[in-house]
């Protein structure tokens, strides 16, 4: 193998020499001074700011409005918006017997915040409206404080938790708090919607059996025994709300499923059936013919009023009893929100701001718990309905409003015939593509064991345990098992590949060379004093690795005890072997850790052995310098790369005297380093 020499670019130098070379510059204090920024908060107080910038950046409605095209995409936006806006009909009204309020709640909910939504947010897809997971979250608060002895009404409690999340939502935007949305990864999610759609799943058994006097069940497990009541309980079930639910749910998968798909393929129109509104009108109609209510004693939706929605100010006494459920219903929002908004508009090819969203999300909120409404989010199979339809822009919320609002308005009185074992109906068959999910463990375990392990524990937490609780149970064993992969991390032992200058893991590779006399070691882990042991035993493991090895040996005659003794005495041998660490793995790096490398380095020193450290970042050297760390390894021993540190060792050895020599495995074996032994011309 040619000598590296020969193909530098530049002769080999220590980090010291580098950094006198390229002018190194130490990063001050006054670079970070402005590191922490509140964005959004600045918007607020700074008394300079332009007028414009400021319209434009609070209310990105004005840019999207300005650059719209009235002539193509308008006719677009009504279709889609129209087609969501019946969407939202039966699904606001399922969903608000879920959240425990009225059914004209929930068209309140598919009008108010969406609106003001459109004003502040900077997706041009997201459905704002009612979500069935918070729903089923906001329900499962208000009917624990419905039973407090002030007895607050269920509008009340609803409005209170709406108002708490906006203002907890607004915090994490003027705080640029968006990171901590990390924290719940696709896998923490998944499992818990898909969790909390259990919960939903049984919570409509009631209705759709006609169940009407099942005791209720509340604190961890209870999912356990309301499914246990309804199994002992399913044959008092109403034979007219079974016949009417089931038939619902027969329709509404026969027609999404296969009806659906021959139609657009036909038609060769992108807009659905919406087959949940057909339902709705068919039910209502088939329910007040039989007189459903008083003939079959089948549960109705009952009175709907219309009108517009009344003001109200939210019970601010309400929020020290809230603030706990209102936190996990934000975090829910955010996380659903946001991985839908980027995967749209990275699908759509345009951006969207993460802290806007934020304070969109929290003007929606705040704004519209001044009017009877429940949490909403941005509901999938809505806005994926509302995006194959062809919508554009937020323009589609209009119409969309201007929709549900008619229905508000004129049309609300002429449901109140509708079977709510077929609003049961509708929301079951909503909840098939999260059931789908559980398709998705086989092979989530062949990709990742750890991240299956998340999924199912948010999954089974959330199912067995409760919603909120089941979440924070899942985000908590998340972090668990990132602290877990950096406190048992992977190490390497690295060889030079072929003729090139790069050094990578010797396993991977088998067009491998080692230099005698030198071991390079990675650790891929920041360096923190969880994992400091583990560290210094991987470090341990390497060097018998290497001391076993015939690559441990500069020149054959150090094999023997008595020809080692004698060039010990001639001073030959001192520090001809190199121990390189690639510090290329420490993303970071603490005080305990400064001590593990100074404590190696000294052990190693007492065998005869310098210890180089190699790529190590700007950081971890500012570090460095701020400790004693120097004082007991001189900056004479860091390298800018693997590739100077080994270099420089293989020069220090050819001034000794002995020969370099390099190695070529035989194999890929997994536990020994090579043992054939090359001689270098």
């Amino acid at each position: 193998m040619e000598d590296l020499l020969q193909n530098r670019k530049r002769p080999p130098m220590n980090q010291v020499q580098f950094d006198e070379k390229y002018v190194y510059n130490r990063k001050t204090k006054s670079a970070n001074k402005n590191k922490f920024q509140l964005k959004h908060f600045s918007r607020f107080y700074s008394p300079f700011l332009n007028i414009r910038e400021f319209l434009l950046g609070t209310f990105p409605i004005f840019t999207w409005v300005k650059d719209y095209n009235w002539g193509h995409d308008l006719s677009l936006d009504v279709i889609g918006g129209l087609t969501v806006g019946i969407m939202h009909v039966p699904q606001g009204i399922a969903y608000a017997i879920l959240a425990n309020q009225e059914p004209i709640v929930g068209l309140y909910t598919s009008i108010i915040p969406a609106f003001l939504y459109m004003i502040f947010g900077t997706s041009k897809h997201a459905s704002i409206g009612s979500f069935a997971v918070l729903s089923l979250m906001t329900g499962i608060c208000v009917e624990r404080e419905i039973e407090l002895e002030d007895k607050p009404t269920p509008i009340e409690i609803s409005c209170a938790v709406v108002f708490t999340i906006g203002v907890i939502q607004f915090l994490m935007g003027i705080l640029n708090l968006q990171f901590l949305m990390t924290y719940m990864s696709d896998q923490v999610v998944a499992g818990f919607t898909t969790g909390a759609s259990i919960h939903v799943l049984v919570s409509q058994f009631k209705d759709l059996f006609g169940l009407l006097h099942l005791p209720k069940n509340s604190g961890p497990g209870y999912i356990v025994k309301n499914v246990f009541g309804i199994v002992t309980n399913v044959h008092h079930s109403n034979w007219m709300c079974v016949a009417i639910g089931f038939t619902s749910i027969f329709i509404l998968h026969i027609g999404k499923e296969y009806i659906t798909p021959i139609f657009k393929k036909r038609a060769q129109l992108n807009i659905p059936i919406p087959w949940e509104l057909v339902v709705v009108i068919i039910s209502t109609i088939f329910g007040a013919v039989i007189d459903a209510k008083s003939s079959y004693g089948v549960r109705i939706v009952d009175k709907i009023p219309t009108g517009l929605p009344s003001f109200n100010i939210p019970r601010f006494d309400l929020i020290p009893r809230i603030y706990q459920d209102a936190i996990s219903i934000a975090v829910v929002i955010v996380a659903v929100h946001l991985s839908l908004s980027k995967m749209l508009a990275k699908r759509k090819n345009y951006e969207i701001d993460a802290g806007q969203e934020f304070l969109a999300l929290s003007i929606s909120s705040i704004g519209s718990s001044f009017f009877p409404v429940y949490p909403v989010s941005c509901a999938l199979g809505r806005t994926m309905v509302g995006v194959e339809s062809g919508i554009v822009s937020q323009m589609a919320t209009v119409f969309s409003c201007l929709f549900v609002a008619s229905v508000t308005l004129f049309f609300g009185r002429f449901l109140e015939t509708l079977p709510m074992t077929v609003l049961s109906a509708i929301i079951i068959v909503a909840l098939k593509g999260m059931l789908r999910k559980l398709g998705d463990l086989q092979g989530l375990w062949r990709v990742s064991k750890i991240d299956f392990s998340i999924w199912l524990v948010a999954f089974l937490a959330t199912v067995i345990v409760d919603v909120s609780e089941g979440l924070l149970i899942a985000v908590v064993y998340a972090l668990f098992t990132t602290i877990l992969r950096e406190q048992y991390p992977k190490w390497h032992i690295l060889a030079n590949v072929g003729d090139s200058s790069e050094f990578l893991d010797n396993k991977r590779y088998q067009e491998t060379v080692y230099f005698k006399g030198i071991c390079l070691f990675r650790f891929d882990a920041p360096l923190l004093f969880h994992n400091v042991e583990c560290f210094k035993r991987c470090a341990e493991k390497a060097y018998e690795k290497w001391r076993k090895s015939h690559e441990f040996y500069v020149i054959d005659v150090e094999k023997s005890e008595s020809n080692e003794m004698m060039l010990l005495e001639v001073g030959k041998p001192t520090l001809t072997r190199h121990f390189i660490i690639d510090c290329s793995g420490f993303t970071s790096i603490d005080l305990m850790g400064v001590n593990a490398l100074k404590e190696i380095f000294s052990d190693m020193r007492k065998n005869g052995i310098l210890v180089y450290f190699a790529n190590t970042k700007a950081p971890i050297r500012d570090l460095f310098d701020k400790s004693d760390f120097y004082q007991v390894v001189g900056k004479e021993n860091l390298y800018p790369s693997l590739e100077d540190a080994t270099t420089i060792a293989r020069n220090r050895q050819k001034l000794l005297g002995f020969t370099s020599t390099s190695y070529i495995p035989q194999s890929s074996q997994e536990d020994d380093l090579p043992e054939i032994v090359i001689p270098n011309n």
